[in-house]
């Protein structure tokens, strides 16, 4: 049987004993013979899942005894580059260390992030089960992590529950911290966890978590603090549920207003606002503790079609991408991220031939080479339409480490990706030494994110309420229309969440707004994208997506650009007056006349007729 042999791992005072493992899981011997390990891994993690500094070595201060960082908390600040900045000769002594002793196998299993199923490590439920079976030829999600010594997993919404569909591996805050702790203890070497928390429409976690507004509307508040807080947020609550890495922000330009998968993930269309905002979410989430990896590289803001179900093709010049699609990434690095997420796209610019994920002019040429960056790249999923339509999993694991990529984002069959990888190498067509430089970018990541120390979280709340006060922005409206008058009825047309809470935020602002509408001084149609173009003539339209749909004379049209709790509220506080509409589209869009609405407009309450 295939042994699987890691090295100690020092986590500011803690000592992980090394272990040889099977590779296919262990006997009951075995078990026992691992549980100190564990025990002492457990301790490293801290009950949040997260790996966090032992109370020992704090207390001891200075190096320990092997020669160790001392305590990351006698450094000034917080954040990744606090803790990575105490002792980077440490840090190298930890990785070179660790990589002297594993295997080949163990080696490739550090370049693989899978989605592993159930809803605790454990879990032998037979759905979950029967997913686990399928992606990584595993029975329970503790079993894929040690079987493969995978390098990371990610939490996600499977999708569906019809018969035959998958199992979330998110339930709740609860769930998913003795899930990740779980799957920590599982693993020989401390787990890269991530997640798509973004905020708007692409968020993982929804329960026990701050819901804020969206990219968009945080571009259109105007302020880069609040990109920064967000993230220190959004950083925060993923750290306190075991999630170490968050693949977000999004850094894409998006310039077609026409994009079916980015559009409000964005913070808007001008390069240079994107980047500023960019790099401020970056630095808020290392104050988090958290890492962040910009996407899509090298952007997907000017895409017609979903990556998800076919190969975009992005056709600027190289001018062009250098002007405004790499500007958020150069943003990025400069602010030090420590991952960037390369997308799915066909860029005849750079690559007329292979996808960006896989592309050595791409990842190894431009991101490595000309911009800089050093850091972990990782690709988007690699379960994807993009990907699967053109190669099998083994030779697009092949291919994207090949490119210079470190991470392979969920291939759909882990177990094809490792053997692909295993026989590349053993064969010569991809050299060891390549293999070892993504090992070694990955290993110090998560010596990085050992060392962390957090800033302490900010009031999300209050972060929301901020964010969302500001972003709130009218484009269009009849005399007379606002604002709606205490004591009136007014009918809010919509079926989503943002209707059923906007009715509760105008009632308690003393605007009955029952939900089968009746007699009302007042529509208000609360519209996701696309639809506001739907709407009846003479209503007050509420755009909470991008704004690119003008709606036909509206009495009113005003853009959350996000449906959160804290939008919805900021929403009905300016429907009433209590509050100005004070924000700017950081897009341009066309308005329910036909005419140009630059980035930057927005309305006053006050504006003349």
């Amino acid at each position: 049987m295939r042994r699987v042999c890691a090295a100690a791992l020092l986590v500011v005072g803690v000592l992980v004993a090394a272990g040889c493992r099977p590779a296919g899981g262990g006997s009951a011997d075995g078990d026992r013979q691992q549980a100190p390990r564990r025990e002492a891994l457990g301790r490293a993690i801290g009950t949040e899942g997260s790996i966090t500094p032992s109370p020992a070595g704090a207390a001891a201060g200075g190096s320990t005894a092997t020669g160790g960082p001392a305590s990351p908390t006698e450094a000034p600040g917080g954040g990744l580059d606090d803790g990575l900045a105490a002792d980077d000769a440490a840090a190298s002594r930890w990785v070179e260390s660790t990589l002297a002793g594993m295997s080949l196998e163990a080696r490739i299993g550090q370049l693989l992030m899978g989605y592993v199923f159930g809803t605790s490590a454990g879990d032998r439920a037979p759905r979950a089960v029967a997913g686990n079976r399928l992606v990584a030829h595993a029975d329970t999600a503790a079993d894929a992590v040690r079987s493969l010594g995978l390098g990371g997993v990610t939490l996600f919404d499977a999708g569906g529950t019809g018969p035959g569909a998958l199992p979330d591996n998110i339930v709740g805050p609860a769930q998913v911290r003795g899930l990740t702790a779980g799957l920590q203890s599982a693993s020989a070497i401390p787990l890269l966890v991530a997640a798509d928390q973004e905020q708007g429409p692409v968020l993982r976690i929804r329960d026990g978590v701050t819901l804020l507004p969206d990219q968009m509307a945080q571009g259109a508040g105007g302020l880069v603090d609040d990109a920064r807080d967000a993230a220190r947020v959004t950083g925060a609550d993923l750290r306190g549920l075991g999630v170490n890495v968050d693949f977000a922000p999004d850094a894409d330009v998006n310039t077609n207003p026409a994009n079916p998968v980015i559009g409000e993930r964005s913070f808007g269309d001008d390069p240079a606002a994107v980047a500023r905002f960019t790099a401020a979410a970056v630095r808020g989430f290392s104050s988090a503790g958290v890492a962040a990896a910009a996407k899509h590289f090298p952007g997907h803001g000017s895409t017609s079609v979903d990556s998800h179900l076919d190969l975009p093709l992005v056709t600027a010049s190289r001018e062009r991408l250098a002007a405004v699609d790499l500007a958020p990434f150069r943003s990025a690095i400069a602010a030090g991220v420590p991952m960037v997420m390369v997308g799915h796209l066909l860029v005849p610019a750079l690559d007329a031939a292979t996808p960006t994920s896989l592309s050595t002019a791409t990842v190894t040429t431009l991101l490595r080479h000309e911009l800089g960056f050093d850091g972990v790249v990782v690709t988007d999923a690699l379960n994807m339409a993009a990907i699967t339509k053109r190669y099998s999993p083994g030779e697009a694991a092949v291919r994207a480490v090949l490119a210079g990529v470190d991470l392979l984002l969920m291939p759909p069959d882990l177990v094809a990706a490792r053997d692909g990888l295993l026989g590349a190498v053993r064969s010569g067509r991809v050299p060891a030494g390549r293999v070892d430089e993504s090992v070694r970018r990955v290993l110090r990541l998560k010596w990085r994110l050992a060392h962390a120390s957090p800033r302490p979280a900010a009031d999300g709340a209050a972060v929301a309420a901020r964010i969302a006060s500001r972003s709130v922005t009218l484009l269009a409206r009849n005399c007379g229309a606002l604002p709606l008058r205490a004591g009136s009825t007014a009918t809010v047309v919509g079926t989503s969440t943002a209707a059923a809470r906007l009715r509760a935020a105008l009632a308690a602002r003393g605007i009955a707004a029952p939900a089968n509408g009746g007699r009302a001084a007042a529509t208000v149609t609360v519209a996701g994208d696309g639809s506001a173009a739907r709407a009846a003539p003479g209503s007050i339209v509420v755009s909470t997506g991008a704004p690119y749909h003008a709606p036909p004379a509206p009495a009113a049209w005003l853009a959350t650009y996000s449906a959160d709790p804290a939008s919805i509220t900021a929403l009905a506080a300016v429907l009433t007056g209590a509050i100005p509409p004070s924000g700017h589209l950081p897009v341009a869009t066309t308005s329910p006349a036909g005419r140009p609405l630059a980035r930057g407009y927005g309305m006053s309450a006050s504006a003349a007729c």
